[in-house]
């Protein structure tokens, strides 16, 4: 019995290891290609980079929010893990993202977190609801804020604007309702054991720190394109639907790893449309946000998953060490 476990732990993290080349080959080519593009670039970059260090705090601030909010929801099931197993967990199941499809990023929250000690019913279900809690705040604060693109693009007159702002608001009214009833159906869809009681109050603490997130990832690019065109040409709310569309596009765009493509396509076209960057500026921020954003989501994912393996290697040769 101890043997079987022993040769499935070693599979595991075997397989863990095979996953993290295959992640390490597909950032390297996707930050390989961005530079090469970006080096082809006609407009000159004269960064601020005060601006730009300030927008990775604010970009890394909302990761700790999400890390945060992923533990409360955790304690709805009375689960508990502390902060730093909690970032290593989140920060490093987040490189599934980088692979096609979205349910590795699920599915390596779920193991980390049962590895943990964590019971599969809250280990699946706080990330499910995670996932399905991150698109539907997304898609309220994109309504909202979408009412400042349209304001802007029709000069104040846009009707559509108010609709938005209604149908964000019942959305946001109706989630802790509606998502109890999603997710156990997405989780059989992946065949995943998710409670068919999933506690209201974890959806409201999930929506509140998503939406939270999801405000100071666009403050994060606002200050990220003052950094780099030097100025901004728009109010913050126009940044903030900029950043959230473009993200949500990407993260729907399934088979595109990261939404690589998708995203920076919606971007430049947003950008435009809002008259907050020229073509080119626009195809400049999309290419260097990719670059930066890859960067300040890989690092601290790989820095996590280097230090566990250093850790769990020198726990091995401790224990070998013992005479026996």
């Amino acid at each position: 019995m101890a043997l079987g476990a022993r040769i499935d732990s070693r599979l595991f993290r075997a397989a863990g290891w095979a996953l993290a080349a295959l992640v390490v080959v597909l950032v390297g080519r996707v930050l390989l290609r961005d530079l090469s593009e970006l080096r082809a670039q006609p407009m000159r970059i004269e960064a601020d980079w005060t601006a730009i260090v300030f927008s990775g705090a604010l970009f890394l601030g909302a990761h700790a929010v999400l890390v945060q909010t992923w533990r409360s929801v955790l304690g709805c099931w009375g689960a508990r893990l502390p902060f730093w197993t909690s970032a290593r967990i989140w920060s490093v199941s987040n490189l599934g993202r980088y692979l096609p499809l979205k349910v590795w990023q699920i599915a390596a929250m779920g193991a980390m977190a049962r590895d943990a000690g964590v019971s599969p019913i809250a280990a699946t279900g706080s990330a499910i609801l995670g996932t399905i809690v991150n698109v539907v705040a997304g898609f309220v604060v994109a309504l909202v804020g979408g009412r400042a693109l349209l304001d802007r693009a029709s000069q104040g007159h846009g009707t559509l604007a108010f609709v938005l702002v209604v149908i964000g608001a019942v959305s946001l009214v109706a989630a802790p309702v509606v998502l109890p009833r999603i997710a156990p159906w997405l989780g059989r869809a992946i065949g995943r054991p998710v409670s068919a009681k999933l506690p209201a109050r974890a959806v409201i603490y999930a929506l509140i720190g998503n939406v939270v997130a999801w405000l100071l990832y666009g403050a994060a690019f606002q200050a990220f394109m003052v950094g780099i065109l030097g100025g901004a040409a728009g109010a913050y709310p126009e940044y903030l639907a900029a950043y959230t569309i473009s993200y949500l596009v990407g993260y729907l765009a399934l088979f595109a790893p990261a939404g690589i493509g998708a995203r920076e396509g919606a971007m430049v076209a947003v950008l435009v449309y809002a008259g907050l960057a020229t073509r080119p500026q626009a195809a400049l921020i999309a290419l260097t946000s990719r670059v930066w954003l890859t960067l300040l989501e890989v690092v601290p994912g790989f820095l996590f998953w280097a230090h566990a393996a250093i850790r769990r290697r020198s726990r091995t040769t401790d224990s070998s060490d013992v005479p026996t």
